[in-house]
């Protein structure tokens, strides 16, 4: 349930974002390829963080529930006992507690990429035409 509020919430910001991002992209970038690869690797990288994220927090949680009651727990699924890897897990842990904690920025980010995403591809098949993108007034004037 808080899931649909949370896309009711962000979506008009997120399909606002998804928008401009895919016209800028459309006119600036010639294959859809190079398209969808200027635009999903930080949205990819953020969603995997977050989700790292969220099952450390339920392995510590499991962690110290099991410490209170004395039961001892498996091994991490998250350890891998190589030194970089559990520096490269930890770092994207860490952007993952960030973004989650900064979800009113990061939720739209990921959903207008992905919407983004959408539009590229509808327009590369030839279902969708994207217009130009629209200089605003903090633009400047070229």
């Amino acid at each position: 349930m808080a899931s649909f509020f949370v896309l009711l919430f962000f979506l008009p910001l997120a399909a606002i974002y998804g928008r401009r991002r895919a016209c800028t992209l459309a006119w600036t970038k010639p294959s859809l390829g190079s398209r969808l690869a200027a635009l999903l690797p930080m949205p990819a990288l953020i969603g995997v963080s977050a989700t790292i994220a969220i099952i450390a927090a339920r392995e510590d949680e499991t962690a110290r529930l099991a410490a209170l009651s004395g039961r001892r727990t498996g091994d991490s699924l998250l350890a891998t006992g190589n030194g970089v890897l559990d520096f490269g897990i930890a770092a994207a842990r860490w952007l993952g507690d960030l973004a989650l904690v900064l979800f009113f920025l990061a939720i739209p980010f990921v959903l207008g990429a992905a919407i983004a995403a959408v539009l590229l591809v509808l327009e590369a098949n030839g279902r969708i035409t994207l217009a130009p993108p629209q200089p605003t007034q903090d633009d400047p004037a070229s």
